[in-house]
């Protein structure tokens, strides 16, 4: 048995561009034999993210800046620009993560996925082995070449250090504490995850799933010309720039689930911090509006319906009730049609697999909810649903 919670929202965003690809339109996705606005999830889930994070005052750092954070903690610390800087650098290659380098900025060649706390903590391995750190450096970059000509198959030999026993055994000391620190975990690392190649030990994964979100109707980008005008006018008549921009309007699904038994278990079975960040996630993507071009659209509109659901067999993603997309009268818009589809398409699903697995469902928003039937109580303030939904899924992790 799996205890889950759904997260189903239907939002409507006025003209925006919420989440670009690579040429600055609008992403898009095909569903239905008709072309959506989407909203990816490593957008939303960023977003949710930080906020979350600011909600339970316990950051993570998803950087590949490790070693100029921690040359910037040194340098506070009294170590000059040059010491600090190397030390930071050489801490980070003590790891001897596979396939981990330094990049010719100074920055790790991928990501790592860190507490915030881990910065002062790597300051301190480098104030403790200040005197090995050159030498455990050279002793990783000798080790990461060899590692690399054996995978290429090269016959060119790599020139190791030479070390004494004292020395080798300090240095693997440092290193298993280095990854010690790097492969600890927080609330952020447990609810999204965390994977380092051919590093099982710092792997986690993620007790949060989210969905791309897609417009539950046809979407058509909108051409927007503009030009800038300078305060201070020439012979030009002030003309300083102009271009094109594209936007979108749309009504999104979005959808995210939280495995409550994977979160317990990657806490530690922490109830408390496991309520506390699922309260806090719950509320925040229920809400969550991409900031992307926010100065120029102000988007920041509240949710048409949210939908939340304890579930103790298995996610359930509702896009199916919007395969075939939503159409629109001049008097209806997107939004009253969505509620209307994903309520109908609920009770569907309801009436298929049976409710016997199905703890509680609850819905509020902003749209009009008179009419819907399938989606459980309406509890009309966001933070009393979000409570409602948390306290059911913990009180029944607490009696398993």
């Amino acid at each position: 048995m799996s205890l889950v919670i759904d997260a189903h929202v239907l939002h409507a965003y006025p003209l925006s561009n919420l989440n670009r690809d690579e040429f600055g339109s609008p992403k898009i996705a095909v569903l239905g034999g008709v072309e959506r606005t989407r909203i990816s999830s490593a957008c939303q889930k960023r977003g949710c993210r930080i906020n979350t994070e600011t909600v339970l005052g316990e950051r993570a750092l998803r950087t590949r800046r490790i070693p100029e954070k921690v040359a910037t903690e040194l340098r506070d610390r009294g170590w000059s620009d040059q010491d600090a800087l190397d030390a930071g650098q050489a801490i980070a290659l003590t790891a001897q993560f596979s396939g981990m380098k330094l990049a010719e900025a100074g920055t790790t060649n991928y990501m790592l996925f860190v507490p915030e706390s881990a910065i002062a903590d790597l300051a301190e391995l480098a104030v403790t082995y200040r005197d090995l750190l050159a030498q455990a450096a050279d002793h990783a970059r000798a080790q990461a070449e060899a590692a690399e000509k054996t995978q290429t198959k090269s016959k060119a030999k790599t020139k190791t250090p030479t070390l004494d026993k004292a020395t080798k055994t300090r240095i693997t000391e440092l290193r298993d504490a280095v990854r010690t620190v790097l492969c600890r975990s927080n609330a952020s690392i447990a609810a999204f995850g965390r994977m380092l190649a051919n590093t099982p030990e710092a792997t986690v994964d993620g007790s949060i799933a989210v969905a791309h979100a897609t417009t539950t109707h046809a979407g058509e980008e909108q051409p927007d010309f503009f030009t800038a005008v300078d305060d201070i006018p020439g012979t030009d008549n002030g003309s300083a720039h102009m271009g094109q921009h594209a936007h979108t309007a749309g009504t999104f699904y979005r959808y995210a689930t939280i495995n409550v038994d994977e979160l317990l278990h990657n806490l530690d079975d922490d109830h408390t911090m496991a309520r506390d960040l699922t309260h806090a996630f719950l509320t925040e993507f229920a809400r969550h509006v991409p900031t992307a071009k926010k100065n120029s659209t102000a988007p920041f509109t509240p949710p048409a319906l949210v939908h939340l659901t304890v579930r103790t067999d298995q996610p359930m993603n509702l896009s199916g009730a919007f395969e075939a997309p939503v159409t629109a009268d001049d008097t209806s818009g997107w939004t009253t049609p969505s509620i209307t589809a994903l309520d109908r398409h609920s009770a569907a699903v309801n009436a298929f697999l049976g409710d016997e697995h199905l703890l509680a469902a609850a819905h509020s928003g902003t749209a009009d909810l008179t009419q819907v039937t399938a989606l459980g109580t309406h509890i009309p303030r966001l933070d009393n649903l979000v409570t409602t939904i948390t306290d059911t899924a913990f009180t029944q992790a607490a009696e398993q």
